[in-house]
């Protein structure tokens, strides 16, 4: 494998960390056994930001393992039958996975071998612009010929895209995610192609690694062109079985470029019906935690009276009852005007949710017998405080609840 490109100092200062030094000191001590792989390596040709940092080794685990062990550091087997371990310095976790080969492939549980072969390993990939290595100075090695891609902005399968959906058709949801990551990317069409021809796949998936990755394509500005693309080759309803049109969704997002804003549960809610029995279906079949299907569920009633022309008390007034996260969704779906829309969303944001300061063992202590007649009492008189714009105090409630 033959380096194409070297990394200057000044770009690598991400690599050069204590903890990476580290472990590269203990795996290479006797050659280039390990390089950094994959997304960090990516990243950084781009100039993005570097996220998790995954190492490519061509050590045994155990070997690894031994290693490291050996100088202190905490090892996680974390998939130890795959090749994978995760080395942890002060907090900081680093996959390290041994060079594999497949033997046999049958989805997500394929059989692998171990391998010294960095060529061999960087063809089991799913895309050019993920099979970059790198060494600790800086060198690049690009067994796939992911530059030119990279470059382009080029989406592009390694080898017979088919294949590598068969092998696991989460990549399909990844195709896609990258094309959004990318911005203004060119979808490869045979991988479009295969994409679509595979589709039914995604039916086999888990719910959390379908939410993992389209809450992933969902928070990139190019989702705009990008989910309308899945939407048209039958993809999208694979994945969200409740989707429901299009028109919505790029309504929400052209707002929210207004707002200056961008929001991935509410982009997720756009695509759904106005049914919150729908958007609970949703958020089971996406495996969502209760506070985001709760959310969900909230946000798809329909509600077109919350839109930034409501004056400041009614505005205050829908927040403590659905909440911040609904409102501002209603408000940027329902808003048109930008000036307005941006003074309205900073009310909202701004505004401390008051606390009811009454208790049903306020009126106790002034005589009154529990029951559900308090429980009356005490609905009325939050409904008046709430009419007051949250301005009478517990002292003006009490003598209204004697009077």
């Amino acid at each position: 494998m033959q380096p194409f490109k070297h990394l200057p100092a000044g770009e690598m200062a991400w690599a050069r960390t204590p903890a990476l030094n580290r472990i590269f000191s203990l795996l290479n001590r006797d050659g280039r056994n390990a390089r950094l792989v994959g997304g960090c390596v990516r990243d950084a040709l781009m100039g993005h930001k570097i996220g998790d940092i995954d190492m490519a080794c061509a050590l045994a685990p155990e070997e690894s393992m031994s290693r490291l062990e050996a100088a202190g550091v905490k090892v996680v087997p974390t998939g130890l039958k795959h090749g994978t371990i995760t080395a942890v310095i002060e907090g900081q976790p680093f996959e390290i996975t041994t060079l594999r080969k497949d033997v046999e492939t049958h989805g997500r549980h394929a059989t692998i071998a171990l391998t010294d072969d960095w060529v061999e390993d960087a063809r089991r990939r799913d895309f050019t612009v993920n099979a970059f290595y790198m060494d600790p100075d800086g060198t690049l090695y690009d067994p796939c010929n992911g530059w030119p891609d990279l470059e382009a902005r080029h989406v592009r399968f390694i080898g017979n895209p088919q294949e590598r959906i068969e092998e696991d058709a989460l990549r399909i949801l990844r195709f896609f995610r990258f094309g959004a990551q990318f911005g203004e990317a060119r979808l490869d069409q045979a991988g479009v192609e295969a994409c679509v021809m595979k589709r039914d796949m995604i039916c086999r998936l888990s719910g959390e690694r379908l939410a993992q990755e389209m809450k992933k394509l969902l928070s990139y500005p190019a989702a705009e062109w990008i989910v309308p693309i899945m939407a048209k080759h039958g993809i999208l309803e694979k994945i969200l079985p409740q989707f429901s049109e299009l028109e919505r969704f790029l309504i929400y997002i052209r707002h929210e470029h207004m707002a200056g804003r961008r929001d991935v549960l509410g982009r997720l809610c756009a695509l759904l019906p106005q049914d919150p029995k729908q958007a609970r279906l949703a958020g089971h079949h996406l495996r969502l935690s209760s506070r985001e299907t709760g959310l969900l569920e909230d946000m798809a009633h329909p509600r077109p009276d919350i839109t930034p022309e409501l004056s400041e008390p009614a505005l205050r007034r829908a927040v403590y009852e659905v909440g911040k996260t609904v409102v501002i969704y209603h408000l940027i779906l329902n808003g048109t005007d930008q000036r307005r829309l941006k003074k309205t969303l900073q009310v909202v944001e701004n505004w401390e949710i008051p606390v009811f300061p009454l208790r049903g063992r306020d009126l106790v202590a002034g005589g009154m017998e529990r029951g559900p007649e308090l429980g009356r009492l005490l609905k009325n008189l939050e409904q008046k405080w709430i009419e007051s714009d949250f301005s009478l105090n517990k002292a003006d409630l009490l003598e209204m609840a004697g009077s």
